[in-house]
């Protein structure tokens, strides 16, 4: 098995440092084959890690999402508004559990009543290091739907939604839920309540 060992490092230049910090590597690698190709540049993006939750009303079969504007969904043909499980960016020194707690507060107005860490897993690792832990919470959702939350100084306009979980999975199923860590946690609960993805 390969290993992080595995890789020559050249040079490592900052090229943006803005919210989204960029870097222009220069590496080479050890191939499966044995040796290594001629020393090649990529681009990699840091943003640090991030938390997702899966927040789930047992009682009303319901799960309880936000809609809010994303930039990388910006030339969607469908919409840059996605429907998603609460999110944010774990911030130096914070856990992973603390922020999914807070995301919660901010995002639906409401905490799970606790949390269950289901995967940790990079999203796009082709050109960028943030890593995903998704974690499950159960939640009452009465009261929550179609309230208007966020920061605003964070610029969030966010709208909760509850959606029926059958409703939600057809809503991923037919490419209306496009948020790939929301239909990653939908199919998780889906396959732990014994439903169809």
């Amino acid at each position: 098995m390969l290993t992080a060992k595995d890789v020559k490092i050249f040079s490592r230049e900052q090229i943006s440092k803005g919210f989204l910090k960029i870097f222009r590597i220069k590496l080479t690698h050890r191939l499966f084959a044995g040796g290594e190709p001629e020393p090649f540049v990529r681009e990699l993006m840091e943003r640090g890690n991030a938390v997702a939750v899966v927040l789930y009303d047992e009682r009303h079969d319901k799960v309880v999402m936000v809609e809010q504007f994303r930039v990388g969904a910006l030339e969607d043909p469908e919409s840059p508004w996605l429907l998603e499980f609460p999110a944010g960016v774990v911030k130096e020194g914070e856990s992973d559990e603390d922020v999914a707690m807070r995301e919660c507060e901010e995002e639906v107005g409401r905490a799970p009543k606790s949390l269950h860490p289901i995967t940790k897993c990079y999203l796009t690792p082709g050109g960028s290091s943030e890593k995903i832990a998704i974690f499950y919470g159960p939640i009452d959702s009465e009261g929550l739907d179609d309230t208007i939350k966020g920061l605003d100084c964070e610029n969030e306009d966010i709208r909760v939604r509850t959606l029926d979980l059958d409703e939600a999975l057809e809503m991923t199923r037919d490419g209306r839920i496009r948020n790939a860590s929301t239909a990653l946690g939908l199919y998780w609960l889906a396959g732990e309540l014994g439903r169809k993805p």
